[in-house]
């Protein structure tokens, strides 16, 4: 009985126990639920004020960006351009641009034209003609890439008192060309090697048939440039395609070509350049074929300020056509105002990319 009653005693305590250790192992889950809790709270929080000052890190130096470049995006690709480019000279070489204008006008009475006094028996006229030759020359280490325009205009215009007005083109051209020339030799003022061109030539306005001057050449030879008083010296054979008639004809062509010149002193200097072409094939006969071209000029560069010079000159053609039993020629002479210059692109750009860095830093410390 004893043993019995001691027995339930043991049972009851430890059953008092057991309820007694519930709450508490509850109270752990809960704890350990609130702690974990607390702890990925904390890291969100850790994260996103990680993330925010990431931002705000971003935004500061975006900001600083911004003053020192405007748009850093397009300063940065600029300024690789530059370094890409910077071994390339980039020239703008405005040969010649000159103009020449004069105009007549006489207005009397018919006794002064029968007197044939000097200065009043002469017919209205105008005299006017223009050219512009222009080159843009990329310069690497081992070649250079050209492009250039050639354009020439010249018009004459009498008006004679009881005729009709007649109008005469002393000159008509329009020459697009594009070339590529490798610098297989260099000396010390100058290079030489092999190139080859192309070149679209054409008119300002069409002839009394409606047809307009259209050639299509591409040459390939050898030349010689950028010497100290040579600018240019070339052979080449030419392949041309006439466009200006239908069916269009092809010919052959052997081209020599120069332009030179020569300084005086500081402020003259005298300036020839010309070329000339020999046809040697046709693939169809056409009266108005030529035979022979060839073009001289020469003229006299007096500097007069920055660029301007006046300029005397005389230029000349010689030509035959397969039509005719004797060839053909045209002198001129006379006296224009021109400018030219010669432009380093790259050392512009270059410069301008320096002055606004300057300027950028200047307001940063300002």
């Amino acid at each position: 009985m004893r043993i019995f009653i001691l027995f339930f005693i043991f049972l009851t305590i430890v059953q008092s126990s057991s309820l007694s250790n519930i709450p508490l192992a509850q109270d752990s889950t809960r704890v350990a639920i609130d702690t974990d809790l607390q702890n990925q709270v904390f890291n969100q929080n850790k994260d996103s004020t990680q993330d925010s000052n990431k931002q705000d890190s971003k935004k500061l130096e975006n900001e600083i960006w911004r003053k020192i470049f405007p748009n850093k995006y397009i300063e940065d690709t600029f300024t690789g351009f530059i370094d890409t480019i910077e071994d390339t000279l980039l020239m703008i070489n405005i040969r010649r641009i000159a103009i020449d204008f004069s105009n007549t006008s006489i207005n009397v009475s018919d006794v002064y034209r029968e007197l044939e006094i000097n200065q009043f028996s002469g017919d209205n006229t105008t005299v006017a003609s223009a050219v512009a030759d222009l080159a843009l020359e990329y310069n690497f280490e081992n070649s250079r890439l050209s492009n250039t325009l050639y354009a020439e205009y010249g018009l004459i215009i009498l008006s004679p008192k009881y005729e009709q007005t007649t109008k005469t083109e002393t000159a008509d051209n329009f020459i697009l060309n594009t070339g590529y020339t490798r610098k297989s030799f260099m000396f010390e003022k100058g290079f030489f090697g092999p190139f080859i061109d192309g070149e679209y030539q054409t008119e300002f306005t069409k002839k009394e048939d409606g047809s307009r001057n259209q050639y299509l050449r591409y040459k390939a030879g050898a030349r010689f440039l950028d010497g100290k008083y040579i600018d240019e010296l070339y052979l080449a054979g030419v392949g041309e395609i006439d466009f200006s008639y239908k069916p269009s004809s092809i010919k052959g062509a052997v081209e020599l070509g120069l332009r030179a010149k020569t300084p005086i002193n500081d402020d003259i200097k005298l300036v020839y350049q010309g070329f000339t072409r020999q046809y040697v094939g046709y693939s169809r006969f056409r009266e108005s074929d030529l035979i022979y071209n060839v073009n001289l000029n020469m003229r006299l560069d007096v500097s007069i300020y920055k660029g301007f010079a006046f300029s005397p000159f005389i230029s000349a053609r010689f030509a035959k056509i397969r039509g005719a039993s004797s060839g053909g020629n045209n002198i001129m002479t006379g006296i224009s105002l021109m400018y030219s210059s010669s432009i380093n692109a790259i050392s512009s750009i270059q410069s301008t990319q320096n002055e606004k860095l300057k300027q950028y830093y200047k307001s940063i410390n300002d």
